[in-house]
């Protein structure tokens, strides 16, 4: 399984994805090459450079019951078909990349589920990864920096 995105362009995740451009628009994202037998797809999107400024990994987006093989742009702000954990923002939305410091890596890690999840609107990191763990059929995971 891969993921593409049209917001990340040779490992740069665009200005408009973070605080030079909308905190709010979500990157677009694609899924290729999922098994077949996939039902969802959960996205994580995570910032573990952040653990040196705050001591743990920032959560940034967290996304599930993805019934179709893509997010579009702004997807989280849109209606749509799929639920949303709370951030390290403490919003159920995206939240985008703000690095304090210096240029951060952002990891994006999509799986690959065989079913619905039994959540709901502002799920934690821990309850989606304790829903996943049994469910996995595929990962995969793509960096892209943002300045700071």
């Amino acid at each position: 399984m891969k993921i593409k995105s049209s917001g990340i362009i040779d490992g740069v995740i665009l200005d408009k994805y973070g605080k030079r451009g909308n905190m709010e628009l979500s990157i677009p994202l694609e899924f290729i090459d999922y098994p077949k037998n996939t039902i969802s797809f959960a996205v994580i999107i995570e910032d573990f450079d952040a653990i040196e400024v705050c001591g743990y990994d920032f959560v940034h987006w967290l996304v599930a019951n993805i019934t179709k093989p893509y997010l579009e742009e702004n997807a989280s702000l849109n209606k749509h078909e799929f639920v949303e954990g709370k951030n390290n923002f403490n919003r159920n939305n995206y939240g985008g990349m703000a690095p304090p410091d210096r240029p951060h890596h952002y990891d994006i890690t999509v799986y690959a589920l065989d079913c619905l999840l039994d959540l709901k609107d502002g799920f934690t990191y821990k309850e989606l990864k304790e829903s996943i763990k049994n469910h996995i059929l595929a990962e995969t995971n793509i960096k892209g920096l943002y300045n700071n």
